[in-house]
């Protein structure tokens, strides 16, 4: 998403396509339709595990989408029905010890790299465009640390969940540790950490870690109704939103208070504050609403990919 945001946007129809995005493999899919960008993990074959290679191409999808102008909603999910993301190929590496080779360049099984820096989960970095998740199939290990660092959960009622890492004598290196007690009720969040179960879309929703179930096959489009009530708000306030719950949820309440009140300043003081305002008042759309249909989507044509 853009850092300032601006009026006179155009219809969805009429966003620039950008050039194509090498991710340098075929197991990261990444695609536009509008002001919304797809990140897909790609290896149904192997329930979409993460290799190294993985997980640096879908670091760099995310943050390809962050920084560009025209997108203002992320939408991640897997491909195929079974997985969202069953976590590290553990044939490919594993945390701290690499399997089958020695140079040490895959990184760890949660995505992170090597340092401590970066990686998948964004533990060290945050973006400031929002990200719904898709979630079909199971949703483990890494890929379930990854779901942590997204904002809206839509998940599939044969989806599944779980931390399975200390029933192979591991623990979850992706921040779960730090954010699962922080987004869910305490007790559910060890139950999801020690126990090393399987929990169903329903568990996952009534512990508060996913927004809503919806029946298979409908979670990507539910995920897509999320992202286009996004859109049709200002970018600039939606960023700044995002901005506000990141920086202020680890910080002393009066603190949070005060970064709060400053940012909202900015927003208040913003030219799509003025839009926004005016457009209530003359009863009409604000100029920088899209109104996203996936009409291109629906007449079978591809979706662009920048």
């Amino acid at each position: 998403m853009s850092e300032e945001g601006g009026l006179n946007t155009p219809p969805a129809e009429d966003v620039p396509m950008a050039e194509p995005l090498d991710l340098e493999t075929d197991d990261i899919g990444y695609d536009r339709d509008g002001p919304v960008a797809y990140v897909t993990f790609d290896r149904p074959e192997k329930h979409n595990a993460l290799t190294g290679e993985m997980t640096t191409a879908f670091r760099r999808a995310l943050l390809h989408a962050d920084d560009s102008d025209e997108v203002r909603a992320i939408i991640v999910t897997g491909a195929g029905d079974e997985a969202f993301c069953a976590g590290g190929d553990l044939e490919d590496h594993m945390p701290g010890i690499e399997v089958g080779g020695d140079d040490g360049d895959a990184g760890d099984e949660d995505g992170e790299s090597d340092d401590g820096e970066g990686g998948i989960m964004f533990r060290h970095d945050h973006l400031t465009t929002p990200i719904v998740a898709a979630v079909n199939g199971y949703c483990v290990a890494a890929g379930m640390e990854f779901l942590q660092a997204t904002d809206i959960r839509i998940a599939a009622e044969s989806a599944e969940f779980g931390l399975q890492e200390p029933r192979w004598g591991l623990s979850p290196m992706g921040g779960s540790h730090v954010r699962l007690p922080r987004q869910i009720p305490y007790c559910r969040a060890m139950e999801f950490l020690l126990t090393g179960d399987l929990f169903s879309a329903e568990e996952a929703a009534d512990a508060g870690l996913v927004n809503r179930v919806v029946p298979d096959g409908e979670a990507l489009s539910a995920a897509e109704d999320v992202a286009a009530k996004i859109v049709r708000n200002s970018p600039f306030a939606v960023e700044k939103i995002k901005e506000t719950v990141v920086r202020s949820r680890y910080r002393e309440e009066e603190a949070a208070f005060r970064l709060e009140t400053e940012i909202a300043e900015d927003v208040y003081d913003h030219e799509e504050a003025a839009e926004g305002l005016a457009a209530f008042a003359e009863k009409r759309e604000p100029a920088y609403a899209i109104d996203w249909t996936l009409s291109r989507r629906d007449d079978g044509e591809d979706r662009d990919e920048d």
